[in-house]
């Protein structure tokens, strides 16, 4: 038999399990949960509807307990948009990557949206504290009628600290498959220790990087070109192009800090919001 008091004090690795499953479905007209399970430092708030162009878009925020992701976290989310419903999700705040001197954080993410159902997901930046190790893995399954708005924006540390590149590593990977599993397009984003920011192709003295992807039919880079310069952050540089395989239009900045990357991505996200229902995003009801 163990002894109970070795086992009592054995060393345990750091870090939390999360999970968030999220199912949602149209009923009488309106999107609504389905289906609702989240454990560990992934919690969600109360479904609202706060679009009133839109009365039928259920808007769901995932919340923290925690403040952000601390050192071994596995943090898992599956959401599954079924067919013809609308969904916006939405963060707390942004996202502290804490110092990680033992265990690196994976966030793992899969989005399945069906025939005629809405996403919306441009959360709030992502900080990495300096020690930081976190990798962000996205995968979105997304029937051919669907549409998807899906944004990011990191920041290279606390750059009021004087910490800048000096996480351990960020990572983050975006992949685009359809329900078959035909891959549409994969993006990647990686950010380590000690890069020289100079460096042509990385952020050429910036602070901040942000993308939007808008995957739907007839996606027009155009619209979100013209975006981006109303008004565009200073010092801020910025393109938009068309996504591989027909997926849609994407957009990337880097700028000087996270507002301005974040004034770019909101900004895009608007304008194909528009283009795609008719109406902006609503103003946020938090301080």
């Amino acid at each position: 038999m163990p002894d109970s008091a070795v086992l009592a004090h054995a060393p345990t690795e750091p870090g939390s399990e999360g999970s968030l499953h999220l199912v949602v479905e149209r009923v009488a007209g309106r999107t609504r949960i389905a289906e609702l399970e989240c454990s560990g430092p992934v919690q969600v708030l109360r479904c609202q509807y706060l679009d009133f162009s839109a009365p039928d878009l259920a808007s769901v925020t995932i919340a923290s307990p925690s403040g952000g992701v601390l050192q071994g976290d596995r943090l898992r989310i599956n959401v599954e948009v079924r067919p013809g419903a609308r969904l916006v999700l939405d963060t707390q705040s942004a996202t502290r990557l804490y110092r990680m001197p033992a265990r690196p954080a994976i966030i793992e993410t899969r989005f399945e949206v069906r025939a005629g159902g809405w996403l919306e997901y441009v959360p709030d930046p992502y900080i990495p504290f300096a020690g930081s190790d976190t990798t962000v893995d996205t995968v979105l399954a997304i029937d051919e009628s669907a549409t998807v708005m899906i944004g990011e924006v990191v920041a290279a540390g606390r750059v009021a600290r004087g910490e800048i590149f000096e996480m351990t590593a960020f990572r983050s990977r975006v992949t685009a498959i359809r329900p078959s599993g035909e891959l549409l397009f994969t993006d990647a984003t990686e950010l380590v220790a000690g890069e020289a920011l100079t460096d042509r192709g990385f952020l050429n003295d910036e602070v901040a990087l942000g993308s939007l992807y808008v995957i739907t039919r007839d996606a027009d880079p155009a619209l979100l070109r013209a975006a981006m310069g109303r008004p565009a952050p200073p010092r801020a540089r910025m393109g938009a192009s068309t996504l591989p395989n027909g997926a849609g239009a994407w957009l990337r900045v880097i700028a000087p800090d996270t507002a301005g990357a974040k004034a770019v991505v909101d900004a895009g996200h608007d304008a194909a919001r528009v283009a795609a229902l008719g109406t902006a995003s609503p103003r946020s009801r938090r301080p």
